[in-house]
């Protein structure tokens, strides 16, 4: 999929900095904090205007509770979140409100998302209502949002039980662009979907960013998917960003073993069988984030033949090339 070249000359719409979330594990009677899971230890990243930053790692890696603690549903530990240079860790309620105009989300389950006692029409205008928007012609900006989204007219009155998924997931992004948003967070919008629906899904998320000049976070598991809808690529390990770079650039050259391990088992198209492929198989499981290894978090699970000392007393800094190919390795490929 073809994109324009995005202009990074200027400031970020979006900028997170040491981004922390950690969940106390409380035990005992009184409930006292025994310990942490640290979900998301340090993220940092900007994002441009009109640009698809994606978001890729294993299940239980920090990616979805990144993207909530940058809206605020879930409060940051520490680190800060600026959206168009706005502190969101310093918003009231009333900011909170104005910046949830501008940025919105599309959850994964399209159905638990949607409100199965109200009917399509009185979702979407719900949020036109709290917002004060359109006032003077709701019903008509509802089935305008009905048809960017691929629905009808007639669907106003039925309620989400009578959608196929697909369908679900287009009145998700409808009540996304209810508020005329400038900024989504797509938290896995298409992986509860067939095969056929996700590729229908994504050309919409397409043509919407180019009709509207929309901004994407997309967060995913699956790379092949990821490779064809964003212009940077961000690989999370436990909680961290540990590879980031232009989608082109990671995937024809990742750089930190993590990365080389998850794009090993992308399927690529080879039917005559020209192509061989070192399949990377990593041995043991994720560490649990209440107990996060010491040093580089992948050091147990690495295979990379120059592992030192190094990895497992101390965290690799993130290091840059001069094509803003950021790895966070010691032994990285350059």
């Amino acid at each position: 999929m073809s994109r324009p070249p995005i202009d990074r000359t200027g400031n970020p719409l979006l900028s997170v900095e040491k981004l922390k979330v950690h969940f106390p594990i409380r035990s005992g009677a009184f409930g006292r904090a025994s310990g942490h899971v640290y979900a998301v230890d340090g993220v940092t990243f900007d994002l441009w205007p009109g640009e698809t930053l994606g978001l890729v790692g294993e299940s239980g890696c920090g990616k979805s509770t990144t993207g909530r603690a940058i809206l605020r549903l879930l409060e940051p530990t520490a680190g800060s979140v600026a959206f168009d240079g706005q502190d969101v860790r310093a918003l009231d309620r009333a900011g909170l409100r104005a910046l949830r105009r501008r940025a919105q989300i599309v959850f994964q389950d399209p159905f638990g998302s949607l409100n199965p006692r109200m009917s399509v029409g009185a979702m979407l205008e719900e949020a036109l209502t709290v917002h004060r928007l359109h006032e003077s012609n709701r019903r008509g900006r509802v089935i305008e949002l009905l048809e960017r989204v691929g629905l009808r007219e007639e669907h106003l009155d039925r309620y989400p039980h009578e959608f196929s998924g697909g369908q679900r997931q287009r009145l998700g992004i409808a009540r996304a662009l209810s508020v005329e948003p400038d900024f989504l967070i797509l938290d896995e919008p298409v992986s509860a979907l067939d095969v056929s629906v996700q590729a229908q899904v994504v050309n919409l998320l397409d043509d919407l960013q180019g009709d509207l000049g929309l901004t994407y976070l997309f967060i995913a598991h699956d790379l092949s998917l990821v490779e064809h809808v964003s212009d940077r690529v961000a690989v999370m390990y436990l909680g961290r960003i540990v590879e980031l770079a232009d989608a082109e650039d990671l995937y024809r050259g990742p750089r930190h073993p993590y990365t080389k391990a998850l794009l090993s088992a992308v399927p690529r198209p080879d039917p005559i069988g020209r192509e061989q492929r070192e399949r990377i198989v990593l041995s043991g499981d994720v560490p649990s984030p209440s107990d996060p290894p010491s040093g580089c978090l992948f050091h147990p699970r690495c295979p990379h033949p120059k592992k030192d000392e190094r990895c497992t007393s101390v965290y690799p800094i993130t290091e840059g090339s001069s094509d803003g190919h950021l790895v966070a390795c010691p032994h990285a490929d350059s």
